[in-house]
């Protein structure tokens, strides 16, 4: 009996060691290239040092470095503006201990995630982005079961075919002309340069979207507790969606919305269908809107941020 227990113990101890040869570029040594997509959290804290206090700081996915012009919303508002939005896959537990460990009394905190963001995120792409920037390291901590799930599945899923591809002589395409580099990022956190015209919309027919209570409420409850103590206004603001996606799942996302009404403490600044677009807005996924997207959106905004009159808390 002991002996088989050693050699189950050996066998898996072999197991692990080729997944990881296979998995090779799960914890690589070297930081991803300078212009990674990820990357662009260097530039937006480094901006947002820069700013002095009363700040706008938009916090959540890439719905907002895709959604939201920056610039424009500054100089409405006449207060400085960061965007801090990256990817949702960072989880939303993740982006609230960035924005708690960036924001300074008086500042504005505008939330916008997207539907059912997970809130613990992917554990893969949080070391990625710690590598990237070493501060993020505590924006987050690493669970057991976020490790093995990411290491045996979702890691091992995207990482073995480019690592086959590497062994015969592959090479990946560089990102440099691509939507998704750091380099598409302005000084405000935005994306703006390098789309592609007329992007497939495949994604409008593989969406899910499925009902159940958001346990991100209570996380973001918590946020609005700490908020409060800080002196920091924080609001809610719903991302923007395809408009033939949301007659798909006008149900769920009402039931949600009802949830957030009744439970969620932050004050929500819109409601889910002012966020609607036409699908010709989109660039190549459900969240991200195109330059003519944006603008709109941008412009829906202002009004709603003007009518908080926010600029009193500069004087």
């Amino acid at each position: 009996m002991k002996r088989l227990l050693i050699n189950c113990a050996v066998f898996a101890l072999i197991v692990v060691a080729i997944i990881g040869i296979l998995n090779r570029n799960y914890y690589p040594l070297q930081v991803p290239d300078n212009d990674n997509f990820m990357a662009a959290m260097i530039d937006k804290h480094r901006f947002a040092e820069q700013l002095k206090s009363p700040r706008i700081i938009f916090c959540g996915g890439s719905n907002l470095p895709f959604g939201i012009n920056s610039q424009q919303v500054s100089a409405s508002t006449g207060l400085p503006v960061v965007n801090l939005g990256l990817h949702a896959g960072l989880g939303l537990d993740f982006m609230l201990n960035e924005v708690k460990q960036t924001a300074k009394p008086s500042d504005i905190i505008i939330i916008s995630s997207e539907y059912f963001l997970p809130v613990d995120g992917s554990h893969r792409m949080k070391k990625l982005v710690e590598r990237i920037f070493p501060p993020a390291g505590n924006y987050f901590k690493p669970t057991l079961r976020q490790c093995l799930n990411d290491y045996f599945i979702e890691d091992l899923q995207n990482n073995l075919p480019n690592t086959i591809a590497g062994l015969k002589g592959a090479q990946r395409k560089p990102i440099t002309q691509s939507v998704y580099a750091r380099s598409s990022y302005n000084e405000y956190g935005d994306v703006v340069r390098n789309f592609e015209p007329n992007p497939p919309h495949d994604f409008l027919n593989n969406y899910k979207m499925d009902y159940a209570y958001y346990p991100g409420i209570t996380v973001l409850n918590n946020f609005k507790a700490y908020a409060d103590e800080k002196h920091i206004r924080v609001y809610f603001l719903y991302p923007s969606f395809p408009e033939s996606l949301y007659r798909s799942k006008t149900k769920v996302i009402e039931k949600l919305a009802s949830d957030l009404d009744q439970d969620l403490y932050i004050q929500i600044l819109n409601k889910p269908i002012d966020s609607v677009f036409p699908d010709s807005l989109f660039y190549n996924t459900e969240y991200h809107l195109n330059p003519e997207g944006r603008a709109l959106r941008t412009k829906r905004l202002l009004p709603i941020l003007n009518a908080l009159k926010i600029k009193a808390v500069s004087n």
